[in-house]
């Protein structure tokens, strides 16, 4: 018998089953008041099309989803897809750039990254909390700006050859390698690579 787990004990990470659709949790929040019963909504994402919606499921039991993990080397683009080394069995694994559209901007070349797969099919990826990416592009300092933390715009990209833009610190130049948070997509430090 699968583990039952009731809505109001669901966490962000969390996996569940509901009507044969697997999800995972990313936000919950937990209302009550006096006169009403508890509320419990979640924000969830469908790991099989990527969908993210807001449910009220006060209330409710789920289904555990008894994800398993593995570590998959990134290959190289082939069309529409990314294609993945598994370290354990050393088999190609290709992954559409739909079902990775956010992900994909933090792949590189030799870039790890984990798999969670339910059975043999591969639900989503989670990626490092950091990367090192090279800036082909960055403005240049504005002379004379002196406020404390001021950015300028600087440009990398993806091994897709995807261009991506984001916030850095005036002192940043172009070829510069840097650190960002794949969770915030911000700017950390320098990279000592």
């Amino acid at each position: 018998m699968a583990e039952l787990i009731d809505a109001i004990d669901l966490r962000p990470g969390m996996t569940y089953l509901d009507n044969g659709k697997i999800y995972k949790v990313l936000e919950n929040t937990f209302n009550k008041t006096s006169m009403a019963k508890a509320v419990v909504k979640c924000k969830v994402k469908n790991l099989r099309n990527g969908s993210i919606t807001v449910e009220v499921v006060s209330g409710q039991k789920f289904e555990k989803a008894d994800l398993n993990s593995t570590v998959l080397s990134f290959s190289y683009v082939d069309g529409t897809n990314l294609v993945f080394m598994d370290g354990e069995t050393y088999e190609t694994i290709e992954i559409p750039e739909t079902k990775l559209a956010d992900e994909k901007k933090y792949i590189f070349e030799g870039s790890t990254v984990k798999a969670l797969k339910y059975g043999d099919e591969i639900l989503d990826i989670v990626l490092p909390d950091q990367v090192v990416v090279e800036l082909f592009d960055a403005e240049d300092a504005v002379q004379g700006n002196s406020v404390q933390s001021a950015q300028k715009k600087a440009w990398f990209k993806d091994a897709a050859g995807g261009q991506h833009e984001l916030s850095v610190p005036q002192f940043i130049k172009k070829g510069e390698k840097i650190i960002i948070s794949t969770s915030t997509g911000l700017y950390v430090g320098r990279s000592k690579e």
